[in-house]
């Protein structure tokens, strides 16, 4: 699997974009960049790409069938999840915060952003990943962290992308219906909150519920205060802390 290099772009994944624009391919393939001007996160949000971090998307042609598709979200939540636990060992804070980012002591220290193009001709993935190495971005609205706040032996951003990139092709080339009930008890045994009560935004709506379960097809499954069951897709929640 190829992978490309640059110094300087506005977002791996919006090269991605760019790329299959006016290509196809057959073959999986890398953008790394040492440094983003636009990064980009979930539901619009902006994701700060200092150097040293890394950022990076994964193009991947679409073998699998497209009634798993949503579960693609928990691979890839489970595949940077091992990856950190590669490196920071049995944490027991190192958590999945549902859809696919993670939490570390309830501070975010890699998200995911992963974009679909499907169309009578082609039929990809992109899977843009940042993971916080070196240093974490100031942010008001929630805590940060990185991987090297908890390591006597610093790692540089080469050396989580390998493994990180050795984690997920080997993931994905397994992705099939039988996959998914390992996949799924996986995300649950390192889900953050699982069985506390959590607040979340679904579009304008607000509500506050306890999270129960993950459905087999990626929804978060929430019993709210009136004893009512609600599954909700990654497209329409974003779950919040106090």
């Amino acid at each position: 699997m190829g992978v490309r290099l640059y110094e300087s772009l506005d977002s791996t994944n919006s090269e991605a974009q760019r790329y299959l624009s006016s290509s196809n391919t057959n073959a999986a393939s890398w953008i790394l960049a040492d440094k983003q001007d636009s990064g980009r996160g979930r539901m619009g949000s902006t994701w700060i790409s200092d150097e040293g971090n890394l950022f990076c998307s994964l193009i991947y042609p679409i073998t699998w069938e497209l009634e798993i598709l949503p579960m693609l979200s928990c691979l890839v939540a489970v595949s940077i999840h091992e990856t950190l636990i590669f490196y920071i060992k049995e944490n027991k804070n190192l958590k999945i915060k549902w859809p696919n980012d993670i939490l570390i002591d309830d501070a975010k220290i890699s998200g995911a952003l992963i974009e679909n193009i499907i169309t009578s001709t082609k039929k990809y993935s992109i899977i843009g990943v940042g993971i916080n190495i070196v240093n974490a971005p100031n942010i008001d609205i929630y805590k940060t962290s990185f991987i090297n706040r908890y390591l006597e032996r610093k790692v540089t951003r080469n050396e989580v992308f390998l493994k990180f990139k050795e984690i997920i092709e080997k993931k994905l080339k397994s992705f099939s219906r039988d996959s998914l009930s390992v996949l799924k008890k996986t995300m649950l045994s390192n889900a953050w909150s699982i069985n506390k009560n959590i607040k979340y935004m679904s579009g304008a709506i607000t509500g506050e519920g306890v999270f129960l379960n993950i459905s087999n097809d990626y929804q978060i499954i929430i019993r709210d205060c009136n004893s009512q069951l609600i599954n909700l897709s990654s497209g329409e929640i974003k779950i919040v802390r106090d």
